[in-house]
């Protein structure tokens, strides 16, 4: 219980530091620093955490199960994306406090809460398609905004280097975001309590 609390401050003081570093150095805009998938699921991440508090140690409602799957699933990503594509490209200090918070502790604790303590009643794998409703919006609303305003919030998803090639990025880390949340979804049957 103590540590979904640290961790969820942790995560969110990550964000508001990021957020007045951002207002501070007259560089803030709003749509561009909420638009960030990391920033989003550090935010979907420690409202998981802290949703669960009151369940811990007892079954817990499915849409808190749902919340951190889908939860567990984004970060995982954010976290891999970050350190295999982004992390070597970038000019930014690796070592930041914040950004190890959001780009390391963030996802190392919502799957290990996920794996300490997964759901009594297992989550349909039918379902697991949930996953995928929320970047599949994240995406449309990236793209659109690159083809208008020309923002975009990673070089990977850059109107310049071709629609073509953003798609199979895209494409890619939507099929990762689907066998990672099969992976989770399943991890509750090897501890299931009652059949779903």
């Amino acid at each position: 219980m103590v540590a979904r609390y640290l961790v969820a401050a942790a995560m969110l003081l990550a964000v508001a530091w990021s957020l007045a570093r951002s207002i501070n150095g007259g560089s803030f805009n709003f749509f561009n620093f909420f638009g960030y998938f990391t920033i989003q699921n550090n935010l979907i991440g420690a409202a998981a955490l802290l949703f669960a508090v009151p369940y811990t140690g007892r079954e817990r409602p499915p849409w808190i199960e749902y919340l951190r799957a889908c939860a567990a699933t984004y970060l995982f990503i954010v976290v891999t994306v970050y350190w295999t594509l982004l992390a070597p490209t970038t000019t930014d200090p690796i070592v930041e406090w914040t950004n190890l918070v959001l780009h390391g502790l963030s996802g190392l604790a919502l799957v290990t809460d996920w794996l300490i303590e997964g759901p009594r009643r297992t989550l349909p794998l039918r379902n697991v398609w949930l996953v995928l409703l929320y970047p599949c919006v994240w995406a449309v609303v990236v793209l659109i905004r690159g083809a208008t305003d020309g923002w975009f919030p990673y070089p990977f998803l850059d109107p310049a280097k071709g629609y073509d090639g953003i798609a199979v990025v895209i494409a890619a880390i939507f099929v990762a975001g689907l066998v990672v949340g099969s992976m989770f979804f399943k991890t509750t049957r090897w501890r299931v309590v009652t059949p779903a």
